[in-house]
């Protein structure tokens, strides 16, 4: 059998990118069509009811720009069932973003019925989270399903509004492929799919997955060969490692002038370095030098300028 990773260039791909994800299921090929239909009956477990056909809205994300979303959809589609579907790939900024899903929501309900409608015509709007992290810890499962319900009862009160997480932050690397359902199967492709230790693990998935998966495999493996696709990944990685690098120097920089406004405060109360050094548990030649690039700004502390001295100052 021939190495996934034959093509080195896959290693250095992950679905659960949000612009690769794009990729693979919004362009406008009957590929990527059915390659996502087949996804969304398996998250949405519609076996019995499957999604037969599906209309992309604005599928324009491959050409946009590479830095972060602020509140923009990810995928939107509109099933031959009149449903409402908006597919999210959340990697990061996880604090927030149970109340972000529900702003999601909120935004394909206000959409969900035309004017002049009548509520019994409103189209159930769906919001499918796929999340490279862990949002539930209080459950073991990965695949969690919200709705609008009484909280002591459990009475339904609508079913037009549905939320799914998917938290691929929860699949165990080693567990057997055979024990995992539809569900499982999908989310562990979408998280390995891209790394070559797991190869062997990656061909049983592909094998025993179904359609979904295997309709994936194809459009994955013919981005990762496409000198285009790569060329815009590697665009994508230097610009989040500059932005990183950024942040990183502006958390530095915000901490050391945050730093650098108690030593003032407690020079101001004729606290000696080593006394300051102490209190706020800190280097004391560090501290040191603060206080004598503080020391010709007495006493009202100009605190950019002393950040200045000592960022001026030769490195040991």
């Amino acid at each position: 059998m021939k190495s996934l990773f034959a093509n080195e260039r896959r290693r250095y791909f992950n679905i659960y990118d949000d612009w690769v994800f794009h990729y693979l299921f919004s362009r406008d090929t009957e590929e990527s069509k059915q390659a996502l239909i087949a996804v969304l009956n398996v998250i949405l477990q519609r076996e019995s009811d499957p999604i037969i056909d599906i209309q992309i809205k604005d599928p324009s994300f491959y050409e946009e720009r590479d830095e972060d979303k602020d509140s923009v959809l990810d995928i939107k589609a509109l099933t031959d069932s009149n449903e409402i579907i908006d597919i999210e790939v959340q990697n990061k900024n996880l604090s927030f973003y149970c109340d972000r899903s529900v702003y999601y929501g909120g935004r394909l309900v206000n959409s969900a019925l035309e004017k002049g409608e009548k509520y019994d015509r409103m189209k159930k709007s769906i919001v499918i989270s796929i999340v490279n992290g862990t949002m539930f810890p209080e459950t073991s499962k990965l695949h969690t399903v919200f709705r609008l319900r009484e909280i002591e009862d459990g009475i339904q009160l609508s079913d037009r509004l549905e939320l799914h997480f998917l938290e691929l932050g929860k699949i165990l690397p080693n567990a057997p492929v055979e024990h995992l359902d539809p569900v499982e199967k999908l989310a562990a492709y979408l998280k390995f799919a891209g790394d070559e230790t797991k190869e062997d693990y990656i061909q049983n998935l592909i094998q025993s997955g179904g359609d979904a998966i295997k309709m994936t495999e194809q459009l994955f493996r013919a981005l990762t060969e496409d000198e285009i696709a790569y060329e815009r990944n590697e665009r994508k990685l230097k610009f989040e490692l500059d932005r990183n690098t950024e942040l990183s120097l502006a958390r530095k920089e915000g901490l050391e002038l945050g730093l650098i406004k108690l030593v003032c405060r407690k020079l101001a109360k004729n606290k000696q370095a080593l006394q300051i050094a102490s209190e706020l548990d800190e280097d004391p030649i560090h501290i040191q030098k603060i206080c004598t690039a503080a020391k010709d700004s007495a006493p009202d502390y100009d605190i950019q300028e002393i950040y200045k001295k000592l960022t001026s100052l030769p490195k040991e």
